[in-house]
């Protein structure tokens, strides 16, 4: 029989046919000798077809890559599970015959070429469910280990390795670990999850000496290394991304740094986690890196998760509200049954588990395990439910999970949902091994009696009332009024007014509705409201305040998660009209007045800060304020910030040597900071300065000595996570030399610098330059000098040469922050962004020597003086001027909506929407069109500018 006599012969035994044929006709095409293989080989003839018909993603992987066929040959034949030392060592094969691809899109193309062995043992029921996500679990990670291993031997190359000091004082190692969460921390990663990870290190501490950019502090080394780690493994590539990963679930949320320390963590889970939160660390575990950070922060907080004083009945329904509050977070399909998610879906299993796991293994540590099948078990074994119940839900399970693999592996998507259209659905049907003839009708059979048995037992299990924990009885079997049951849970916590509870909730209720966005507002409310719960002594807030975090919750999503993290900020809310003027100095400075020690400066700090943030954002989601009257407030808040934070490392080096001198020292702002616009979420961008004329103000140690430590505690201050959350990220990179240099520069040596060896990308930062905290008379007259200084060697360089380096920065920047296809729009990065105007400007004031003048050195204030002056004629103003303010507008409104991002919602996320309505758009449609022209009117205006083809 020929080779096509025998595909025409199986493809008859497919679910699908058209795929296969195709494949193997191109693979014919291009590799005519694939035709003596197959003649030779018929079954792993076989296995391509088969795979190509359940897996187009896979069919297109084997035809870009004819030679994987030669290692399928071998791997086929053994149905073993991998283990992560295994495919670390094929990974690394894999690395070296592949060493002049980048990284990322060498570990994309391992882990689609790993895939083929596995989907084929998977399709063939050569292996369980059980050992399938087992050995997804262990490709990730080998992964991870792999790129973390890569992003630590980069960065010790630049920075030097993370150190620490033990009790006795010796110096020791640093250490990092990947904590693994959610389906990967159980072993049971599906073929398109997210991978939920946690960076944690084990104390804070310097980078050893002798890298090649200089030390930095272990918090900013293992930030970067959480950084370059997910760009080795999560950059799309033309086959996709490695993994998406999922970083939100680390302590305090997207509100703190990416990489947390074992203190921090265990602090965190001690003080202020939330139920949900705790829920999560059932299922975690260490993925890559150090054993011992995970095993120490697991050993203090485990009998936080399984507490014995907890009764079994406030056990399961604080897991019911933790559901009930990740449920809201979804956007249901109406029309569509989703696997995971829908009634009688794989979530109602794992919550089942996890909730008679929580409930009972405070008492009995032996139902205490990570993988829901295991957790079935034992369960059963204790009699908690039945051997019926036990059969019934994991078969579910397993019929649920080969279903998600389907759906998953046909186009590598993360999709839980089934299909409507009939041909389709079918296609679903036959790939789930139903007979031909009638395969629909016995799937939709099957799953609707797995679905009814986890049900069943679902609302068993949940059938508990608890007499201790006052929470809404949720009627989990339907679609559920999120609206409604948020607006209950709220109504509860409102001091007493005249109005019933019912009414209350009524009168919410209907302030979410008419809130910017109800969804969002009811998700956050309802997650506030479970953390009002946790209350000790209960908080009690106003009906005008529940009104204000209706409106605010609505609007924007970065501050409903900032209040659900402490509830007390709703006290916050200005609910007064009208407010006295703020003096944020002095509030901020008395709210340290009374703390004595770093660590509750610190706290102390951040609830203050937190206080008067929260008043900002109130009044700009009610629309009170205008932009520049956010930026003013927002700017003064980070000046204060600052001040304070020197005030609390002066402090502290008090505390740590004797005989303390007087700390002279500025700080210089960039960017935002120093031009007056800071904004949610912006960044310091500081030089930090000190008199080397004076005496160093700690005796036995240099100037640069003295100044690094107290510098290194002001950046603390101000960046540090503490329970109480952080202020901002500080950046120091445009200091002299760069990272390579100490993090304080005398004056002289700043100067010095400005005038000898500064580039002119640095010329081109330096025009913002302005003194902002510490000794203001020191800073501004080091500002004066320096900003006289770029402006004279700015006119006096050629311009050809002053432009092409503007242009090359320019460019260069927008190569590095490039975003991968259909990852939203970058406004500021991105071709006719706001660093197009940037550039375009500081060029100009640079060329033509004009510096900001006076208190206002906003960009657009820069470009009515360049128009002023006759450097730019009225067209260009007019299209860089109008551009810029438009995507300030849209930036800050993004801001406040999701929080700072590299790239604006797409225009098909609600968020979107959210933006274009409170810039009072038409509609998504509206600002993407409004988006697209100004950035293209940005754009040319900039290209006339370095081109010369404008004054």
């Amino acid at each position: 029989m020929s080779v096509r006599e025998t595909v025409e012969r199986l493809l008859n035994q497919l679910p699908e046919q058209r795929t296969p044929k195709l494949l193997f006709d191109r693979l014919l095409q291009t590799r005519p000798s694939l035709d003596r293989t197959f003649q030779r080989d018929g079954a792993l003839l076989s296995d391509v077809l088969t795979l190509a018909a359940w897996s187009p993603l896979l069919a297109t992987t084997i035809e870009n890559n004819p030679d994987y066929l030669t290692w399928l040959q071998r791997e086929r034949v053994n149905p073993r599970v991998r283990s992560c030392e295994e495919l670390s060592e094929s990974l690394a094969r894999f690395a070296l015959i592949n060493s002049t691809l980048d990284p990322h899109v060498m570990l994309s193309r391992f882990r689609r070429r790993e895939l083929l062995r596995t989907y084929l043992h998977d399709i063939r029921r050569t292996r369980t469910i059980v050992e399938t996500t087992e050995e997804l679990s262990n490709l990730a990670d080998a992964i991870l280990d792999y790129a973390l291993k890569l992003s630590r031997q980069q960065l010790d190359n630049r920075f030097g390795t993370p150190q620490a000091t033990d009790a006795q004082g010796r110096i020791i190692p640093g250490e990092f670990c990947i904590m693994a969460l959610g389906k990967l921390g159980s072993f049971e990663l599906n073929y398109s999850s997210d991978i939920d990870l946690v960076f944690l290190y084990s104390e804070n501490g310097m980078t050893s000496a002798g890298g090649a950019d200089g030390q930095l502090t272990n918090r900013e080394y293992f930030v970067k290394l959480g950084e370059r780690l997910m760009r080795f493994v999560s950059a799309q590539t033309g086959e996709g991304a490695a993994y998406r990963i999922d970083v939100r679930l680390r302590p305090h949320g997207r509100v703190s740094a990416l990489a947390c320390s074992l203190n921090e963590a265990i602090a965190y889970y001690r003080n202020e986690a939330r139920d949900w939160e705790m829920q999560t660390l059932i299922r975690s575990r260490t993925s890559a890196g150090s054993t011992h950070v995970y095993a120490t922060l697991m050993e203090i907080v485990r009998d936080l998760i399984y507490r014995p004083d907890v009764s079994v009945d406030e056990a399961l329904a604080r897991v019911r509200t933790a559901k009930e509050a990740i449920d809201e977070q979804r956007e249901r399909d109406e029309k569509s049954f989703n696997v995971k998610l829908g009634r009688g879906g794989i979530r109602e299993i794992e919550f089942i588990a996890q909730a008679l796991e929580i409930a009972h293994g405070g008492r009995d540590p032996w139902l205490r395990s990570a993988h829901t099948l295991i957790t079935l078990g034992r369960l059963a074994d204790r009699s908690l439910i039945s051997k019926e119940e036990h059969s019934q839900l994991s078969d579910a399970y397993h019929f649920l999970r080969a279903l998600e693999h389907r759906l998953q592996m046909e186009h590598g998507l993360q999709t839980h949902t089934i299909p409507n259209d009939p041909a389709r659905r079918e296609l679903v049907a036959r790939r789930m091994n139903f007979s031909s003839g009638d395969a629909l009708p016995q799937f939709e059979a099957a799953l609707s009696e797995h679905t009814d048995e986890v049900r069943t037992a679902f609302d068993r299990v949940f059938a508990f009332e608890s007499p201790t924990v006052s929470q809404p009885k949720f009627d989990v079997s339907q679609e559920r009024d999120s609206t409604a049951s948020a607006a209950s849970l709220l109504a509860k916590h409102v001091a007493a007014t005249d109005e019933s509870t019912a009414r209350l909730a009524a009168l919410i209720r209907d302030e979410i509705t008419s809130s910017g966005n109800p969804q969002r507002a009811a998700t956050a409310l309802a997650r506030i409201a479970v953390s009002l719960e946790k209350e000790e002594p209960p908080l009690g807030i106003s009906e005008p305040e529940a009104r204000a975090l209706v409106r605010l919750c609505g609007a924007s999503e970065m501050f409903g998660e900032m209040i659900a993290n402490r509830p007390s900020l709703i006290h916050s809310l200005p609910i007064k009209e009208p407010q006295p003027p703020r003096n944020y100095s002095f509030e901020l400075a008395s709210a340290i007045d009374d703390s004595d020690s770093f660590v509750s400066d610190l706290d102390a700090l951040r609830r203050a800060w937190s206080r008067l943030l929260i008043e900002i954002g109130a009044k700009d989601a009610a629309n009170e304020l205008a932009l520049p009257e956010v930026n003013r407030p927002l700017t003064e808040l980070a000046v204060a910030s600052m001040n304070s934070a020197l005030t609390i490392a002066e402090r502290e080096m008090n505390r740590r040597h004797q005989d303390i001198g007087e700390f002279r020292v500025a700080v210089l702002g960039l960017g935002r900071l120093g031009s007056g616009g800071m904004d949610y979420g912006s960044d310091l961008d500081i030089v930090v300065v000190f008199d080397g004329e004076a005496p160093s103000p700690v005796q036995g140690l240099t100037h640069t000595e003295a100044y690094v430590r107290f510098v290194e505690l002001f950046v603390a201050a101000l960046s540090s996570v503490t329970r109480e959350g952080y202020l901002y990220r500080v950046d120091l990179r445009l200091r002299p030399d760069g990272q390579k240099g100490p993090l304080a520069s005398s004056a002289q040596s700043f100067t010095n610098y400005v005038e000898k060896r500064a580039g002119i990308w640095e010329w081109l930062a330096y025009v913002k330059l302005r003194a902002v905290g510490g000794d203001l008379d020191f800073g501004r007259a080091i500002e004066s000098q320096v900003r006289s200084r770029i402006h004279e060697l700015g006119c006096q360089t050629d311009t050809n040469q002053l432009r092409a380096e503007t242009r090359r920065v320019r460019e260069r920047l927008e190569k590095e922050r490039a975003l991968r296809p259909n990852a939203g729009i970058s406004i500021k990065h991105g071709q006719g962004g706001m660093l197009d105007v940037y550039f375009a400007t500081r060029y100009l004031q640079l060329r033509d020597r004009l510096p900001d003048d006076g208190n206002d050195r906003s960009t657009a204030q820069s470009l009515k003086s360049l128009r002023d002056t006759g450097s730019l004629d009225e067209a260009t103003f007019a299209d860089l001027s109008d551009g810029y303010s438009y995507l300030r507008s849209v930036d800050h409104q993004a801001r406040l909506v999701v929080g700072r991002s590299p790239a604006l919602p797409l225009p098909q996320q609600s968020a979107f929407a959210d933006i274009a309505r409170r810039l009072g758009c038409a509609g998504a449609e509206n600002l993407s069109s409004e988006l697209a022209k100004q950035m293209s009117s940005i754009h040319r205006a900039y290209e006339r500018i370095m081109s010369d083809k404008t004054n």
